[in-house]
């Protein structure tokens, strides 16, 4: 449960356009959590699109690779709303 508050503060930190909060959350997200390979890879991909949003093309190019080299992969999630009493999911 504690793993999404983390990755809720990363979240926040993309929002403020803060990418040395984002890669201190980060990084404490990474001690905390060594064994969490799913919620580390999602939290990668986001910290990898901050820095491409910021324009810290390298730092974002240094994560995808970082990504690849180890295999793992982020997994698709599904998004649900209800919209005028109908129910969609995406």
């Amino acid at each position: 449960m504690f793993v999404f508050i983390i990755v809720a503060l990363l979240s926040g930190a993309r929002n403020e356009k803060n990418s040395s909060l984002a890669a201190l959350v980060f990084e404490r997200m990474e001690q905390l959590f060594p064994g969490l390979t799913d919620s580390l890879t999602s939290a990668s991909v986001l910290l990898g699109n901050i820095y491409t949003a910021l324009g810290e093309l390298e730092k974002a190019s240094d994560i995808k690779i970082k990504l690849i080299k180890s295999g793992v992969k982020k997994q698709i999630g599904i998004s649900s709303t209800v919209l005028n009493g109908r129910f969609y999911v995406s």
